[in-house]
Formats: structure tokens, C-alpha cells, sequence
């Protein structure tokens, strides 16, 4: 069955759903909130439990938060880990993505070069280490936890993107494991089909800033 992604017109916390989503190969469409009166009507109707986006329907229900979203959909996908080790590794490796990501959530809203600066002089050297040594002592299966694709890798995969998209791919070459990992989970048909497809939004630009704080404020 499919679902309905109601967000921006941004990747901004619906992005890894969207790429776990994916990866679990559930359909979905997006639904996108552009004006202030769609934003207030979801919340007048009850819909958005905590007041704010994204939000996910499914199956008749109304999912928000988008940690708990990731780990819905990872259990439909079988991308939680095969063990009780392997699941709570895997959480608390997702959870450092979530921390390296926020560094690059705030770009447009908060500057753009400012924020990069601010990622590359704390985040990149912090958390790309320790990633690639993780992908190294995991040996050749190209993934963090295991053998198989969990929600560590698709949250690493995020952060690695926008690294690749807003940095260049010169500030992933000191760390050839993450390298490596990046074409592994581009060569993935679910993952490579999402990033080509119009599902995926443009990265941040003056435009979608606009947006959002039109919508919100």
C-alpha cells in the first residue's frame, strides 16, 4: 500500500524517511505544503500530533516524528538488524547520523556559508573518522552493522550526500571507506532510484527558506 508524505517542498527531517522508505520499498506519494492555511488546516483537523511536519498516512494512521517514521518503515524493510546486538549497534550508530546531519539542517535558514563552514570545521572531522572506521573493522560487506543495508547506513548515506552535494567530494577523500560505502548504496536499485526520481527535492535555496517560513511564521 501506498503512502502520503505531507511536508515542504525541501528535504529538510522528511529526507530520511523518504530514503528509508525507499530502501523498504514502499510506495509513496508527497503531498506539499506551500501556504500557511494548508499548514493550519492539518493541525485544526487534529492531524499533526505534536503541530508540526512532517506527516506520514498510512494504512489509515497518522505517523509523525521522524525517528519513529524511519523505524516504522525499517521494520517493513528488514533494516533494523537480524539480532538484538545488531539492533541496538545500529540505533545508536543512526542516532550519530542524526547528530553529524543536524549540522547541515539549518543551511539557508541559518546562512549557507556560514553553516558549511561551521559543519566542515566540526562535523566532518568529529564523525567521518569514526565512520570510517567503522565501515573498515566491518570489513568488505560495505556496510556499518552486519551484512545487510540497516537504517545506520541510510542515515550515513544522507549526511554523506549532502557532504558530496554542498562540500564536494574532495572533503570525502581522506576517508576511502566512506567512499567506498557511498558507491555501494548508490549502486543499490531502490536508493538509486529514488535519488533520480522527482520524489527527491532540491536541495536548500533562498526559495524553499522562503517557503517554509512563510508557512510556519
Amino acid at each position: 500500500m501506498s503512502a502520503t508524505l505531507y511536508y515542504f517542498d525541501g528535504r529538510g527531517k522528511a529526507e530520511i524517511v523518504r530514503l528509508t522508505m525507499a530502501a523498504a520499498n514502499v510506495p509513496f506519494t508527497h503531498e506539499i505544503i506551500r501556504e500557511k492555511k494548508q499548514f493550519e488546516t492539518m493541525k485544526a483537523d487534529g492531524k499533526l500530533l505534536f503541530g508540526q511536519l512532517p506527516l506520514v498516512e498510512y494504512e489509515g494512521q497518522l505517523l509523525v516524528q521522524s525517528g519513529s517514521m524511519v523505524r516504522f518503515f525499517a521494520s517493513k524493510g528488514n533494516l533494523l538488524g537480524s539480532n538484538e546486538q545488531e539492533k541496538l549497534k545500529i540505533d545508536i550508530l543512526f542516532e550519530g547520523t542524526r547528530d553529524f546531519n543536524n549540522f547541515f539542517m539549518s543551511y539557508g535558514f541559518n546562512g549557507f556559508n556560514e553553516v558549511l563552514d561551521n559543519a566542515k570545521a566540526k562535523a566532518l572531522p568529529k564523525y567521518l573518522p569514526i565512520y570510517n572506521s567503522l565501515l573498515n573493522k566491518n570489513g568488505s560487506t560495505g556496510y556499518l552493522v552486519g551484512s545487510k543495508m540497516s537504517i545506520a547506513d541510510i542515515g550515513l548515506l544522507e549526511v554523506v550526500l549532502t557532504i558530496e552535494e554542498l562540500l564536494g567530494e574532495k572533503e570525502l577523500e581522506p576517508y576511502p571507506e566512506v567512499q567506498n560505502f557511498l558507491k555501494n548504496m548508490k549502486s543499490n536499485d531502490l536508493i538509486s532510484n529514488y535519488l533520480k526520481s522527482e520524489l527527491r527535492p532540491r536541495k536548500n535555496d533562498e526559495k524553499y527558506v522562503t517557503e517554509v517560513k512563510s508557512v510556519l511564521y
